[in-house]
């Protein structure tokens, strides 16, 4: 490890409404000398939780550095998706579009378009096999015209 990174790194934590997924707090990443919070510590801390009933909150706590590439593009947290429990983002609309619905991240998008490369690759290879298979059939099948 280098010796300037820090050896202490938290991920930020999203909480988020149980029923419609919207994010109520999200802490800040941290790195260093840092102690990470509790559940109950964050619940007296956060304004914003401080009024809350705990069993209607949810929580998920990210990797430092999570979504970075997001986060860089001017993404922000907006929702959680209740069934993947995946962090939703509201990205700035460019001048010439509407605004969007909160939608899956960049980054998800771009593993999960590496993962359909990957797998269109294959298929690729895949099918040119086959096709070389009955290139050669056909060959074997034609009169010898020597």
């Amino acid at each position: 490890m280098n010796e300037q990174e820090p050896k202490n790194k938290i991920g930020m934590k999203v909480y988020y409404d149980l029923q419609s997924g919207n994010v109520i707090v999200i802490t800040p990443e941290s790195a260093g000398i840092v102690v990470e919070t509790t559940r109950e510590q964050d619940f007296k801390l956060y304004k914003a939780l401080d009024d809350k009933v705990p069993d209607s909150v949810g929580m998920i706590q990210l990797e430092y550095g999570a979504y970075m590439l997001d986060r860089a593009e001017g993404g922000t947290i907006a929702r959680v998706d209740l069934e993947t429990l995946e962090p939703l983002f509201d990205y700035p609309p460019k001048p010439d579009e509407e605004p969007q619905p909160p939608m899956i991240s960049f980054t998800f998008q771009i593993a999960e378009l590496a993962a359909e490369n990957q797998r269109l690759r294959e298929e690729n290879n895949t099918n040119q096999l086959a096709l070389m298979e009955l290139h050669m059939m056909l060959l074997s099948l034609m009169p010898n015209t020597g």
